[in-house]
């Protein structure tokens, strides 16, 4: 595989789109724009055919011609080596042909799972027309001091997709509901790239199903169209919650496309899989 530098990303952008599916994948166009690191592999350097973009959050995207098998070995070699990994991925592909041809070799290091997509087009009901009572949290936004103590206290993967605090407020935005005790909900930009954007939403659990997501992704709808982005959801097909969240915002289902799965951890793989339902299904 051929690494591709910053200034020559431009030579796949005719390759990255999904073959059977109006899937976009927000985190490739992120790194494409260097919105957010990111490597980019290929199998020939003057006129690349098909390749590899791993972002450095965890998302990978499989891409272009399929029967390379030079570069079909080196990208398996690549995969299955955890020293080329933080401590997990997720494996997209253009194609399920793609999926088809390295499912089996990887069978031993990943599971596969179900991600749904959503799109939300200028013709859904804007948020702010939706009257939601947030409670009795003040809505906030995210500043630099909250940036950093979100990494700190909820999600340290954020030191991956974004380089500090200054950066991703530079670029990105994301809302909160906070107690005495610290973050009870948020909402914050977890991929930006192309001209859409990909929130990503927590709730404490002790304060679910109280409105508290919803009202905070409304808000971040509302800046994200104020910014002339668009923004898209991509969630297991097995989180009910997230599922029925994006369908409660308005957005479109685009549809549900397979992905491969590795984790350092084989224990948070089994509970994963248990949460969302995949063990029942087979």
């Amino acid at each position: 595989m051929i690494e591709l530098k910053t200034n020559e990303y431009y030579k796949i952008s005719h390759l990255i789109a999904h073959k059977e599916e109006e899937f976009i994948f927000v985190f490739v166009q992120s790194v494409i724009d260097l919105n957010q690191r990111g490597t980019i592999f290929v199998n020939n350097f003057d006129n690349p055919t098909a390749g590899l973009v791993a972002c450095r959050g965890g998302k990978y995207y499989l891409f272009g011609d399929e029967e390379d098998q030079t570069f079909n070995r080196s990208l398996l070699d690549f995969l299955s080596n955890p020293d080329n990994h933080a401590n997990f991925y997720d494996l997209y592909f253009s194609s399920s042909t793609w999926l088809s041809i390295i499912k089996a070799p990887l069978n031993d290091n990943t599971v596969e799972l179900r991600r749904t997509h959503y799109i939300f087009s200028d013709t859904t009901t804007a948020p702010d027309e939706q009257h939601v009572q947030s409670g009795a949290f003040p809505l906030t936004r995210i500043n630099e001091k909250l940036y950093e103590r979100y990494v700190k206290e909820i999600d340290d993967s954020y030191a991956l997709l974004w380089d500090s605090a200054e950066v991703y407020l530079e670029r990105a935005f994301g809302y909160c509901f906070l107690n005495e005790s610290g973050f009870v909900s948020a909402c914050n930009t977890f991929y930006l790239g192309g001209g859409y954007i990909e929130p990503d939403i927590i709730t404490l659990s002790d304060y679910r199903k109280q409105g508290l997501a919803l009202t905070l992704c409304q808000e971040f709808i509302k800046q994200s169209r104020q910014r002339k982005l668009i923004p898209y959801w991509d969630c297991d097909s097995g989180n009910n919650a997230s599922n029925q969240l994006a369908s409660k915002l308005g957005f479109n289902k685009v549809g549900e496309v397979p992905i491969l799965w590795w984790h350092e951890n084989k224990q948070v793989i089994s509970n994963y899989l248990i949460n969302y339902n995949y063990n029942s299904l087979g």
